[in-house]
């Protein structure tokens, strides 16, 4: 039995640290996507909408590059 919670336990982890890896690849919230992945049952689902969501990372360097990213004065 003792087996059977480790390795669910490391798969658990496994499918969080992709959730990780692909909202660092794809340039979504990642702490935000890493606590999802934590919660077991929630983790594959997603991870499945990591894996079809869209890459916006070219948006938020466009959004930054076009001075966006700068406070406004009071």
């Amino acid at each position: 039995m003792a087996q059977l919670i480790v390795l669910l336990l490391l798969i658990n982890l496994g499918i969080t640290y992709q959730c990780y890896r692909y909202a660092c690849l794809k340039g979504y919230p990642v702490f935000t996507f890493t606590c999802l992945g934590l919660v077991p049952y929630f983790n594959l689902v997603v991870w499945m909408y990591l894996l079809f969501l869209p890459d916006i990372t070219p948006f938020n360097k466009q959004f930054e590059y076009e001075g966006h990213n700068e406070k406004q004065p009071l």
